[in-house]
């Protein structure tokens, strides 16, 4: 069962009800979820994807490892919309080819905030991860927090995530106020969080990513990523 306040029913078939959000996902949304996760998972096995996000939004993707790494980190204290925006004028663009200057640029139109200090992580960030071996397990996310300038735990968990890579949360504002936790500041509270999304997956049957993607759809009306 979910629990948010105090109980949500059991899942029937594909479709959640809470006793408390009240929210029954339509189809379209749960084929979304669907798509999203196949994305992800196309990703992180190819290097390259088409995200396709209609009906939410007339919008398509070409996607990199390296354009997702950038996504992730310009979305932090920023609109999700603006990243998707960024990522979309990256592409055909040889990422190591491009300055400093090159970044702002994008990222200002795109309406991404502290553009200057993200333009400054992305390009490093897009370097220092062709260095890096990633480990297949969780320790993955410890070493990319430890290496890569511009990644803290929600954004490093956004990226594995968002390349198929492990089971992980994405603490981010949404998800924090529906699980009725404040902070997530240090990496012990982090964990905690995560392990009571991990706790309510199980108990419905689905993954961690699915939830996220549920619980964000409930909360803004849109599959995104």
């Amino acid at each position: 069962m979910l629990r948010k306040e105090k109980e949500c029913s059991s899942k029937t078939s594909e479709s959640i009800k809470c006793q408390v959000c009240r929210y029954e996902p339509p189809e379209f949304v749960l084929d979304a979820i669907k798509q999203r996760i196949r994305e992800f998972e196309k990703l992180g096995k190819d290097g390259y994807v088409r995200f396709k996000f209609e009906p939410f939004l007339e919008l398509e993707i070409d996607a990199t490892i390296e354009t997702e790494l950038a996504f992730c980190i310009s979305t932090a204290n920023s609109p999700a919309r603006a990243g998707l925006k960024f990522q979309k004028m990256l592409e055909g663009k040889d990422l190591f080819a491009m300055s400093l200057e090159d970044f702002e640029d994008l990222l200002k139109k795109s309406g991404v905030r502290f553009y200057r200090k993200k333009a400054l992580y992305i390009r490093n960030a897009v370097r220092k991860f062709q260095t890096l071996s990633i480990p297949e397990d969780e320790s993955a996310r410890d070493l990319l927090v430890k290496e890569i300038n511009g990644l803290g735990y929600k954004e490093a968990s956004h990226f594995l995530r968002n390349t198929g890579k492990g089971d992980f949360a994405i603490l981010d504002r949404h998800i924090l106020d529906w699980l009725e936790i404040k902070q997530r500041s240090s990496r012990k509270k982090y964990i905690e969080a995560e392990q009571k999304m991990k706790e309510i997956a199980k108990r419905i049957g689905k993954s961690v990513a699915e939830l996220d993607l549920l619980i964000w759809s409930m909360k803004t009306g849109m599959v995104l990523k």
